[in-house]
């Protein structure tokens, strides 16, 4: 009886840790602008109880990334409580300079707003291990002099959910570390060295240079239409 009551016990405490009823789909990827290529450290989600989510960072790895797209490149594997906190590291190449933060989430809103997207039918089709999904995808916007914004995306629908500025800083410890601690110039030679040296010879002559990207509209939801 002893055991079984710990057992139920248990499972009880498992069950109100997790919270099932308040998890969701969803899908992360981050979108650079072509002319302000960077190069990703850590790009993931604090969730509740020391969880994370990973946010999928393949086409800004490749420098193959554009303003306000989306990529996706995995499945999602279980429903996830909603991120409390974004954890971001990168490095600009344009501007040669290191950047981190972590950013708060707004919780209550997220939520609220996966609530109105299923109550308006604004979820869309999520890739699972267990089959398609109702849900909705985050988006990590990452424009140049360290200005982030993360949308969250449906069926017709973009809400900004946070727009901010991180400060560049001075790279520190493992801030340069590939296999070991480097100077930042061979750092940065190793972070950029799938960038097309067209690329690199197109921003050196200072194309797009006075772009301010944060302002920019994604075009999703304008996309979106002219699908259907």
């Amino acid at each position: 009886m002893l055991i079984g009551a710990a057992l139920i016990i248990g499972t009880v405490f498992r069950v109100l840790r997790h919270k099932p009823w308040d998890t969701y789909y969803y899908f992360s990827s981050v979108s650079v602008p072509e002319t302000f290529p960077v190069a990703i450290r850590e790009a993931y989600f604090l969730l509740p109880n020391n969880d994370y989510a990973i946010i999928s960072k393949e086409e800004a790895e490749n420098f193959t990334s554009s303003w306000g797209d989306e990529y996706y490149s995995a499945r999602v594997n279980d429903p996830q409580r909603i991120p409390e906190q974004l954890v971001l590291q990168y490095v600009s190449y344009r501007d040669q300079k290191f950047y981190s933060d972590t950013i708060k989430m707004p919780v209550k809103e997220v939520r609220q707003i996966f609530k109105t997207a299923a109550e308006q039918n604004k979820m869309e089709e999520i890739s699972t291990s267990n089959g398609e999904k109702k849900g909705l995808r985050f988006v990590l916007g990452i424009a140049n002099s360290g200005n982030i914004i993360i949308w969250l995306r449906g069926k017709h629908f973009e809400k900004a959910i946070v727009k901010t500025k991180i400060k560049s800083h001075v790279p520190q410890g493992d801030d340069t570390f590939y296999e070991k601690r480097l100077p930042v110039s061979e750092y940065l030679e190793h972070a950029f060295e799938r960038l097309p040296d067209s690329t690199k010879n197109l921003l050196k002559n200072g194309f797009d240079s006075g772009a301010n990207y944060i302002d920019t509209p994604s075009r999703y939801v304008e996309k979106q239409r002219n699908m259907d």
